[in-house]
């Protein structure tokens, strides 16, 4: 492959990573909308109480918005200079995503001309990567963004309706996934090859529905909370009156875990592969300081900042298990060319 190819390739590369990085960050924004109560203080979307910039007083706004806003249907509107800006702040940071993202389908699309040149000037192509699956790879990721604001505004139209704020989690987990994945295609073949026994290769992806099944769990025990809190907010919360969601989610853990630290045991002692390796680790990590963050959380009563770390380790582990998986499947594809 050219130099020029290479150079492109490598663009794409880090534009990448720093784009998942910001799919992250902004799942840590949600995560501290949500746990902070900010979830409402933008009650209008696309602008913030009508403006482009929202205010930083209560006196900058009309003096009847609040007349205003319950024609709209938000009675209970009341301008709140940091849950508004704590919201403010999470849409930025999804426009930022958004714009991240384009450029990342744009920079796809000039892989797949720039090789398209290098194959034509060239006698023999060489190895390399597939520039057409990293452009709908990238096209995919641009078509969730948009779907994803979206939805965003469908949460604000909702008041915060708990499964709307679930669908619009699940979506940046499928963005994050789309991203590792196509993370791990730019990576390019595996120097080495390695065939995972069929019997783990069922094992892992057994294990990844789990670890799915107990992160939509996690969202399920949140609508809980959520709909419990304004009924009973003068009350000591208790766990326990979540029902058998909390009682699913507290007791998948250990088998998520153990599945886990099997498989990376059987990967470390089988394949020599580094990324296969960061991956598992990233995940069983992940794994880890989440089940921490949750005992914090049942400790403490639900305080706001392990509500938010949970959320975001969670998606880190989903980050790790997916890496990890797309590598094998590599790494398992390489053992047939």
């Amino acid at each position: 492959m050219s130099e020029f190819y290479q150079a492109r390739l490598h663009r794409l590369v880090r534009w990448n990573q720093w784009t998942l990085v910001v799919v992250l960050l902004l799942i840590l924004a949600g995560g501290i909308v949500r746990s902070s109560g900010s979830g409402m203080g933008c009650p209008d979307w696309p602008l913030c109480f009508g403006q482009v910039i929202p205010p930083l007083v209560e006196s900058d706004l009309p003096a009847n918005y609040q007349e205003i806003y319950a024609e709209r249907g938000y009675a209970d509107t009341r301008f709140n200079a940091l849950k508004t800006w704590t919201e403010y702040l999470n849409r930025l940071l999804g426009a930022l995503t958004g714009l991240m993202v384009l450029v990342q389908a744009v920079l796809a699309f000039l892989l797949v001309r720039s090789r398209s040149v290098s194959m034509a000037s060239s006698a023999s192509s060489g190895a390399g990567v597939s520039g057409s699956t990293a452009f709908w790879a990238a096209l995919l990721a641009l078509v969730l963004v948009l779907v994803q604001g979206g939805i965003g505004a469908w949460v604000v139209a909702s008041h915060l309706q708990g499964s709307v704020v679930t669908l619009h989690l699940a979506l940046a987990w499928v963005l994050m996934g789309v991203q590792v994945g196509l993370g791990v295609h730019l990576s390019g073949r595996p120097a080495q090859a390695w065939s995972i026994p069929r019997a783990e290769a069922w094992a892992m992806g057994f294990w990844l529905l789990l670890l799915l099944v107990q992160l939509f769990l996690g969202a399920g025990v949140r609508e809980a909370v959520d709909a419990w809190t304004p009924v009973y907010a003068t009350d000591v919360f208790e766990m326990r009156v979540l029902g058998a969601v909390y009682l699913a989610h507290k007791n998948l853990w250990m088998l998520i875990m153990l599945g886990g630290a099997w498989l990376a045991y059987r990967l470390w002692t089988q394949c020599p592969d580094g990324q296969a390796r960061f991956w598992s680790l990233l995940a069983m990590a992940s794994l880890t300081l989440q089940v921490m963050s949750g005992l914090w959380m049942v400790l403490g009563a639900l305080p706001a900042l392990p509500r938010t770390l949970h959320v975001l380790l969670g998606s880190l582990a989903l980050v790790g298990a997916l890496g990890w998986a797309f590598r094998v499947l590599a790494l398992h594809r390489a053992t047939r060319s």
